[in-house]
């Protein structure tokens, strides 16, 4: 139901003149349970004011229950600590604690250690999948064809466990596929921060080293010479700020290889802080000091530029003091 206000008043008792056949106590249930939508949000205060022109839209019971459920997922991810920064119905861009691994192992050593720890993939999952369930539920009410296309999202890139910022996810394999296969093209800027210790000498620079895994410790070997299986790894960097022990510098990436920003900055002699793995002997912000901060790409669909930009840690503060 859905109509304009002919007059001001307050939210109940313009309700209580256009349904008389409910109860003062059934309106404000019908409040309290978000069935009322003034001027496209849903509102709960019986006291709100109304004015004249006013969209007013009375949803179904099981609409309203559509809409508090897509609210809960959405607050589940932010009491995990993940932050949904652009979302559509291709992708989404979300901000990732650090401490949380962006998918689990499908295989490997590791894979039986971390079954039970709830992966950024799977938090996001289960929320396109209540979103997909609740969106045909309401279909269904309102008598539209519901989409019923199986809901779940796919891996674009990961961040490493320790590290933070800026993950992209796909709603659908062919989105993933199309951005994946023109990531140079599409992509126009993907840059992450990271404090190192000691002085870096030079303002700025480009490592280049082939990369291999080591199976058995899961150590990427660095080479500046081709590896048989090996894989061609170019990060750039750029110093930011210089401290007495420390330097925060930025990053950027011509290929994506796992833990490159990590061996690169060893490489050059100045792990990450907090990155033990790769030698870093300190770790001031209790964590591996690396943020994926910046991410511009130009949408494969819709062909518009997004921008998401995630704040550096409150915890990389402690560098500059």
């Amino acid at each position: 139901m859905k109509l304009t206000a002919r007059h001001e008043g307050t939210l109940l008792a313009y309700l209580i003149e256009i349904l008389p056949q409910q109860s003062r106590t059934g309106i404000k249930t019908m409040l309290a349970k978000g069935q009322i939508v003034l001027n496209g949000k849903s509102v709960t205060a019986f006291d709100q004011p109304v004015k004249k022109g006013d969209r007013l839209e009375i949803l179904p019971k099981a609409v309203s229950i559509a809409h508090a459920t897509r609210i809960d997922a959405r607050e589940d991810l932010v009491k995990a600590g993940i932050k949904i920064l652009y979302e559509d119905e291709y992708y989404l861009v979300v901000d990732k604690p650090s401490g949380m691994l962006s998918a689990s192992l499908a295989h490997g050593s590791r894979a039986k250690s971390v079954h039970r720890e709830k992966t950024l993939y799977a938090h996001l999952n289960a929320y396109v999948k209540i979103n997909a369930r609740m969106q045909r539920k309401e279909d269904l009410v309102t008598g539209k064809e519901p989409d019923r296309s199986t809901a779940k999202v796919w891996v674009v890139q990961r961040l490493d466990k320790g590290s933070s910022g800026l993950v992209i996810f796909a709603k659908s394999e062919r989105a993933k596929d199309l951005l994946q296969s023109k990531w140079k093209e599409l992509v126009l800027e993907h840059k992450y921060v990271a404090w190192l210790e000691g002085n870096v000498e030079k303002d700025s620079g480009a490592v280049q080293s082939w990369l291999l895994e080591n199976p058995r410790s899961l150590r990427m070997t660095s080479s500046p010479v081709e590896l048989k299986d090996g894989q061609l790894a170019i990060t750039h960097y750029h110093v930011l700020e210089r401290t007495r022990h420390y330097s925060q510098v930025e990053f950027s990436l011509e290929t994506a290889r796992k833990n490159q920003i990590r061996v690169h900055a060893r490489d050059l002699g100045h792990p990450v802080a907090g990155d033990e793995k790769y030698g870093a002997q300190t770790d001031p912000a209790h964590r591996l000091a690396l943020h994926a901060y910046t991410l511009v790409f130009r949408h494969p669909f819709s062909r518009k530029t997004v921008r998401c930009l995630s704040p550096l840690p409150e915890s990389f503060s402690r560098f500059s003091r």
